[in-house]
């Protein structure tokens, strides 16, 4: 008869671990398809954000290419999307810190302001691996091709490549200023007081940026850099993407 209740005993128990073990599993799942569930619509938002987001940019290139003489300083275009007003950031090439040519002042400058070390030892790395790379290039060209071969420079992470990414470009023009009438307002307030700018710097390259706002959520970002050949043909858009990009900004 004890035989008989231990082993009831024990069956009880067994059960009761059984089922406390199912809430854990059946909590830790409703968590985890709560957090699917953001994701979902994030990635909901972001592919409807980049849609909505190219296409307001495709609006602002349209105007860029029957007179680009309009769009030579920075500016904040605004359209109207599906229930919302969607802005469209221009900036110039000119108005952004040329990696190819910035001076060793300016690169300083950037580094120090943003709170990056020693920003004169930084500036000075990047200064000899531009040498470096410029002479290892083909037909002694320029040095890098892209913002993202910063990392190439001893003592660049990629945290302090975050931080300068959206002041940089790898231009072709040769130019060691930044014209501040074509630079955003961030960068702008990074350079006062910083050496003689290049002012009037005309400019056939451009960063576009277009923010679509999710009310409560976040926003998508979609940005495009883009060379505008001038005038409007048939045969061919009058304008290239040399780069794109996506994010997100905001809670998931």
């Amino acid at each position: 008869m004890r035989k008989h209740s231990q082993a009831r005993g024990m069956a009880l128990v067994l059960v009761l671990w059984i089922v406390a073990a199912l809430a854990v599993f059946a909590s830790s799942l409703g968590g985890v398809v709560r957090e699917e569930a953001k994701v979902g619509g994030v990635t909901r938002d972001m592919a409807l954000g980049r849609a909505m987001g190219e296409a307001a940019i495709y609006q602002v290139l349209q105007r860029m290419a029957i007179n680009p003489a309009d769009f030579a300083q920075y500016q904040v275009v605004s359209l109207p999307g599906a229930h919302q007003i969607i802005e469209v950031e221009i900036v110039p090439w000119s108005g952004l810190v040329d990696i190819n040519a910035a001076s060793p002042v300016l690169m300083a400058a950037v580094f120090s302001r943003l709170g990056i070390g020693s920003g004169e030892a930084l500036a000075q790395a990047l200064m000899d691996a531009r040498q470096a790379a410029r002479s290892a290039a083909f037909g002694g060209g320029v040095a890098w091709e892209a913002p993202e071969d910063l990392l190439q420079v001893p003592g660049m992470s990629y945290g302090i490549y975050a931080q300068i990414k959206s002041f940089v470009v790898a231009d072709v023009d040769g130019r060691v200023g930044v014209n501040a009438k074509a630079a955003p307002p961030a960068l702008r307030q990074l350079l006062e007081g910083v050496g003689p700018g290049q002012e009037g710097i005309p400019s056939t390259r451009y960063r576009l940026t277009a923010r679509v706002i999710f009310e409560g959520q976040g926003a998508a970002m979609v940005m495009r850099d883009v060379e505008i050949a001038g005038g409007v043909g048939k045969a061919a858009l009058p304008w290239t993407v040399l780069s794109a990009a996506q994010a997100w900004a905001g809670r998931i």
